[in-house]
């Protein structure tokens, strides 16, 4: 039954998709972020239904040449553009070009959505659709796991929901960079049910990043929560609430995973004992020994575990990066890491400098804060992870683009706006507007 309701929805959209191919943006992200495919059992876990919602959507963009943008150029964009040029050549470089084919397939689509995306969102609805989407799609998954494992008195989640996040250390990653976005849902939005269902998502999935016992995923979770304290508007209202809300899952939680957890969160100081944590250790200094041999294409996409038995002392540990950053210097070459970096950074003096230009409180200003701390979230997490590949990221990238975009079309269509001539009593005007008015 949970095929047929899948691939209906999917295929029932395809028509409509390709003649609003922002319908189709929205699709994909539906089956990228809440991957009900993977909820089902049958036939939509093996179907491309991406694939075949990426061909209606790339249909609709010809069609609607003219009346559509396929993307906007900025610095984030051409970086990103720059960023898969360079992957692609990496892969015709690799030791093993066929090791790569399904690494480079996680960069080139991520990047590709995201470019999209700057074509397609240029208006506040859209941009509010996309932020919905994305926020409850994925928060869906991390309310789910946070409430099963609150009835059972706490859980361990050893995994994660399936592609950017198929373990529980990106998953968790994710789930705290969504957490200021759906902060700016509580913030802008006027319907009530709307702000009620992201307090109570953003709560759960602050729960589930717990549960996965992700060292990397406490530690980045350390650093959002303070900065959505600083940044929210009442701070003492919702420093007590988020106190309140960890004292309500230490009482409802039993004694055997809170002593679990606290053991868990001590090998963050006591590293040297944790053969995890010296393993990732390992893990980056094998990847910078890579590097050094191969400094400016890499190894290729995804080859750092061909090459890894020469050059790890423990090569039966690790065979992945275990950070982002040192994933792509290694396997694309230190061109790929400056792209890479230099795109992110765009995207932060971006909504930065939109910040600074929107008025205070309004909904732009509050989404250039709360995208800056996903981003944040994201330099932190990744830290751990070999994430590079991560769609999330590339798509708040390029949501930079279109707030400063919408932020400029909403500035210059209020300064064009005719000011109203003021309804006060004719002797209080000036005289050549009291005698217009008279006359």
């Amino acid at each position: 039954m949970r095929d047929l309701i899948v691939i209906g929805i999917v295929f029932a959209s395809l028509p409509v998709i390709v003649f609003r191919p922002f319908f189709g943006l929205l699709v994909y992200g539906w089956l990228a972020y809440m991957r009900p495919q993977d909820m089902a059992w049958g036939a939509s876990r093996t179907l491309p239904l991406s694939q075949v919602v990426a061909v209606a959507l790339a249909v609709g963009l010809v069609i609607a040449l003219g009346r559509e943008r396929w993307l906007t150029l900025r610095v984030q964009t051409v970086l990103l553009l720059l960023l898969a040029g360079w992957i692609s050549i990496t892969v015709v470089t690799a030791v093993l070009p066929d090791v790569s084919i399904d690494m480079y397939g996680y960069y080139w689509k991520a990047i590709a959505i995201s470019v999209i995306t700057t074509g397609l969102v240029l208006d506040r609805q859209r941009f509010r659709a996309l932020v919905l989407l994305i926020v409850f799609s994925i928060g869906f998954l991390g309310a789910k796991r946070g409430l099963i494992g609150l009835v059972s008195g706490g859980a361990r989640y050893y995994d994660g929901p399936g592609g950017f996040m198929s373990d529980n250390n990106s998953f968790a990653m994710v789930l705290n960079m969504i957490l200021p976005l759906l902060a700016a849902v509580i913030l802008t939005e006027k319907q009530r049910y709307l702000k009620i269902a992201a307090w109570v998502v953003a709560a759960l999935c602050v729960a589930t990043t717990l549960f996965t016992f992700s060292r990397g995923g406490l530690l980045t979770l350390a650093a959002v929560l303070p900065l959505l304290i600083w940044r929210s508007r009442h701070r003492v209202t919702v420093t007590l609430a988020v106190l309140l809300g960890l004292a309500a899952f230490h009482a409802w939680t039993s004694d055997r995973f809170t002593q679990d957890y606290v053991e868990r969160a001590q090998t963050i100081s006591d590293y040297q004992e944790d053969r995890s944590a010296m393993g990732r250790l390992n893990a980056w200094q094998t990847s910078w020994g890579v590097f050094l041999d191969y400094p400016v294409f890499g190894v290729g996409p995804n080859n750092l575990e061909v090459v890894y038995r020469a050059y790890s002392p423990e090569p039966q540990r690790f065979r992945v990066s275990h950070n982002a950053f040192l994933q792509i210097l290694c396997e694309c070459g230190l061109p790929a890491l400056l792209l890479f970096l230099a795109a992110i950074g765009s995207g932060l003096w971006s909504l930065r400098r939109t910040q600074r230009a929107a008025a205070r409180d309004s909904w732009v200003e509050v989404y250039a804060r709360m995208l800056q701390i996903s981003l944040l979230a994201y330099l932190i997490g990744s830290m751990f992870l070999s994430t590079a590949y991560s769609e999330l990221l590339y798509q708040i990238i390029a949501m930079s683009v279109c707030l400063e975009v919408i932020a400029r079309a909403e500035a210059g269509e209020a300064a064009a706006a005719p000011v109203p001539v003021a309804m006060a009593p004719w002797w209080k005007q000036p005289l050549a507007t009291a005698v217009a008015r008279r006359a």
